[in-house]
């Protein structure tokens, strides 16, 4: 069983379980795929192919077949909580940005609406000449945004190789950024756009009940979210008076 963060005179200490730390790597490097994989195949693929189908499978967390969103596909193959850790593989990078002289690429916003919660636009347009403006802007800084999540998730996959989990007040912050990007992912795939919506998945509290995907989607986002407000409560002590 998790135990909450807590601020001590060694830093931020969580003590989790080796099937907990395990599920969170795996979350961590799902992200670190989507961030990745999506940045080659969104804006290139056509509507209506795979590498843009936005919607959630109806598998369950059993079947073999595989959808066409690689974050539902990892996560469909977790497996329950007390698995023996798989390991996986290395991340991926995350590319290169564009060189100096080279033109800069039209790009068009995310069309997968978890990517578009990890990735949201940092200007906005309603004008032509204004909207414009902001595809330029998002086409100089995505590949930025990309990298600096990533290094954040990469972190957090380093931080969870032993337990307790240790982590000092520069590493506690980046460590809080890499699991609010999982609970954007999660919340997208799970359909969260208001406070019903919430409820609904925080209700889902028996990780012996889970059955298919999305149970065991927002079992997910409510063991996420809760590991992320222990972090937030435990630095919140650090502040100056």
């Amino acid at each position: 069983m998790a135990r909450a963060f807590k601020s001590t005179p060694k830093g931020f200490v969580a003590d989790l379980e080796k099937a907990e730390r395990r599920l969170l790597r795996t979350l961590f490097k799902d992200v670190i795929q989507l961030l990745d994989v999506e940045r080659d195949s969104l804006h290139s693929a056509p509507p209506g192919s795979a590498a843009t189908s936005a919607s959630a499978p109806t598998e369950t967390a059993s079947t073999s077949t595989s959808s066409s969103d690689p974050f539902w596909d990892i996560v469909s193959e977790l497996g329950p909580l007390g698995a023996d850790d798989a390991g996986g593989g290395e991340s991926a990078g995350v590319g290169n940005p564009v060189g100096a002289g080279e033109s800069t690429p039209v790009r068009e916003a995310p069309r997968d609406e978890a990517l578009a919660r990890l990735l949201p636009p940092g200007v906005h347009g309603d004008t032509p000449a204004e909207q414009a403006a902001a595809d330029e802007f998002r086409a100089l800084t995505e590949d930025g945004v990309r990298r600096s999540k990533t290094a954040d998730l990469q972190r957090a996959v380093a931080a969870l190789q032993v337990n307790p989990v240790v982590l000092d007040e520069e590493h506690a912050i980046s460590f809080s950024r890499a699991l609010n990007d999982v609970r954007l992912v999660l919340s997208a795939r799970l359909g969260i756009d208001s406070d019903e919506d919430a409820e609904r998945v925080h209700a889902v509290d028996d990780w012996s009940a889970a059955r298919d995907v999305e149970s065991y989607m927002a079992l997910l986002y409510n063991f996420t979210t809760w590991l992320l407000e222990t972090l937030m409560l435990a630095l919140s002590t650090r502040l100056p008076d």
